[in-house]
């Protein structure tokens, strides 16, 4: 998908015509929107003992929902391109998963996405409609509580969204509306708990391993922008 985004930026900006890159034609909007997505991934939890061998693997799959609040600015260069930046100030919180790890221990472990930035070039099209294409970055912040006193990292990862929407004037004047549809894919994930692989340095705990994968998402999204400039 990023060989498709790369490609449609080089054609928005081979297309951009000498009128477009008149200092004239540039304007620049600004927006908050409103989310609701859907999301999903797979996981696979890999449990090492006291001597380093795999003793547990575990797999699960799962989705989610949640809603969020963003802010967004683009640059406009004519009528038809927009280089965009968007802003989730809100985290994208799972529900809390809960295992035992053995009769008398309880583990509970839920994920916030934070800083979650979109970097984005969005293509018009005469009537309203537009399409964008951009990279998605996160960090992900592993919550856990673990009876054995083990703890995961926090990792960071990184993706492509591309949307399809729909924008209008509200009463011809600079404030205007969309409702936009997207779907995100983020590059799979690894965080371990902390313990060297040569032997525990945590009592009754050895090594373990989660490896995150097809995180992938669909998204709604209402927005309210306002623009300045010609």
């Amino acid at each position: 998908m990023k060989k498709i985004i790369v490609a449609l930026t080089m054609l928005a900006i081979s297309t951009v015509s000498s009128k477009a890159l008149d200092a004239s034609s540039f304007s620049v909007t600004a927006g908050i929107a409103g989310t609701q997505g859907i999301f999903g991934a797979s996981a696979t939890e890999t449990n090492r003992n006291d001597s380093n061998v795999i003793s547990h693997v575990k797999k699960e799959h799962g989705v989610f929902t949640d809603s969020y609040a963003s802010g967004f600015i683009e640059l406009n260069a004519g009528d038809f391109i927009s280089i965009g930046y968007e802003h989730t100030p809100d985290s994208i919180t799972t529900p809390t998963n809960t295992t035992r790890q053995d009769r008398t221990v309880e583990a509970n472990v839920a994920v916030d996405f934070n800083d979650f930035n979109t970097a984005y070039l969005k293509l018009n099209v005469p009537g309203g409609l537009y399409v964008k294409a951009g990279y998605v970055e996160t960090d992900i912040d592993v919550k856990e509580s673990m009876g054995s006193g083990s703890t995961y990292n926090n990792v960071s990862t990184d993706g492509t969204v591309v949307g399809i929407g729909y924008e209008r004037s509200i009463a011809d004047s600079r404030i205007g509306i969309r409702f936009e549809g997207s779907y995100l894919e983020l590059d799979d994930v690894t965080s371990s708990n902390g313990v060297t692989a040569s032997g525990a340095t945590v009592a009754n705990s050895g090594q373990n391993t989660i490896t995150a994968s097809n995180l992938e998402g669909l998204q709604g999204k209402v927005a309210v922008t306002i623009t300045l400039g010609n």
